[in-house]
């Protein structure tokens, strides 16, 4: 049978998007690890392999026009068919598609498992903090956003979001991205570990984002 890193070379081929590439799938990895380490009874194989394989169809979702591709659903449906080629075992693979369907922040399926929600959470973290700052900017680089822009969220929520997904990149930017969405994820963890990492990285991301508003008003 086949183990992670036949896993993680399939992978690789995958991901090319800047902000979801095999560097986030690898920290994400990291994080789950770590997180898993403070918590008994945890399934380090489902872990590992729902980890790795959390993002296999984001690629598509990024360059899908039509706004119908859940990078989760299709992903649980593309790592069934790699986990069932590498002939692993039903009973992992069912537990690993439930990982992938429920790990994304905007998802509507919730996760049940302790894998599912300690993957949920790594991916998660890896959105705040100072690699969150990076990922924020880099990703507003690939859709052409303004690097600061002022809002008001009544308008924001009518005029830019589209069933919770942007349409009109222009109108977004990082600090918004920040006040409508990253700095929530505190609220949305389910384990003491992640939420402790995620209080100081939220922090971090407030003054940061402080200092920037103050910067581009040249008051500082």
């Amino acid at each position: 049978m086949a183990n992670l890193s036949d896993v993680k070379r399939i992978v690789e081929n995958k991901l090319s998007s800047s902000s979801h590439d095999l560097e986030h799938t690898m920290r994400v990895y990291g994080l789950a690890q770590r997180i898993a380490a403070t918590i008994e009874g945890v399934d380090l194989e489902v872990l590992g392999l729902a980890t790795l394989l959390h993002d296999i169809a984001r690629v598509l979702e990024d360059t899908d026009k039509t706004g119908s591709v859940d990078h989760a659903i299709l992903g649980a449906e593309m790592a069934s068919e790699i986990l069932k080629t590498l002939d692993f075992p039903e009973e992992v693979i069912n537990k690993v598609i439930h990982c992938i369907q429920t790990h994304r922040f905007r998802g509507n399926k919730l996760p049940e498992s302790i894998e599912a929600k300690i993957l949920s959470d790594a991916d998660k973290l890896d959105a705040i903090g100072a690699i969150g700052v990076g990922r924020a900017f880099m990703i507003a680089g690939e859709y052409g956003e303004p690097l600061y822009k002022t809002f008001d969220h009544e308008q924001y929520s009518t005029n830019i979001l589209n069933n919770g997904r942007i349409k009109e990149f222009k109108e977004h930017s990082p600090n918004i991205e920040f006040e409508v969405k990253l700095k929530y994820i505190p609220d949305r963890l389910y384990t003491e570990e992640a939420k402790r990492i995620a209080k100081e990285r939220v922090e971090f991301m407030e003054d940061f984002f402080e200092r920037l508003e103050k910067e581009i008003k040249g008051e500082a």
